[in-house]
């Protein structure tokens, strides 16, 4: 069982590197900027597979620490490349995004199942909720300590 799901994460990968990469391209980075955040990209939503799938954690912390683990990346990369975070954020966090989950929502809505939508589309709000708290902790986080270091230095 554990190889089935080891290929699952393989595949699906696979995929979320392919489709950062394209974001990225779509979003017009800077080329320096596109391997990079794709490979955090691909980092963050293998961490996510991992955890949820080995590990047995729950969705919203395996987000969570997913996002903390990419937004990380994105920060120390923004200062060894002396580019804003956000370049490689966005990009990022494209493969976290999740978009399966709005799609059975508004399938729910055209169908008329309510309890399908209210279950897809809180979960669907609770996962973008904790991907943006993990990024803005971590942000905060790293601008409060770039703020302390440069005050110490002084």
């Amino acid at each position: 069982m554990n190889t089935v799901i080891l290929h699952q994460i393989l595949l699906h990968s696979i995929g979320a590197f392919g489709g950062t990469l394209g974001y990225a391209f779509l979003l017009n980075a800077p080329m320096n900027t596109v391997l990079p955040a794709s490979l955090t990209g691909l980092l963050g939503y293998v961490l996510y597979e991992v955890m949820v799938n080995l590990l047995g954690q729950g969705m919203i912390f395996s987000y969570f620490a997913a996002t903390v683990v990419i937004a990380v990346i994105c920060e120390i990369a923004a200062r060894v490349m002396r580019m804003p975070s956000t370049i490689f954020l966005l990009t990022a966090l494209v493969p976290l995004v999740p978009g399966y989950t709005f799609y059975c929502a508004m399938l729910a809505i055209v169908e008329h199942n309510g309890q399908a939508f209210a279950s897809y589309g809180l979960e669907a709000v609770q996962i973008v909720a904790i991907i943006a708290v993990g990024a803005a902790v971590t942000s905060t986080l790293f601008r409060a300590l770039t703020v302390r270091r440069r005050t110490s230095a002084r």
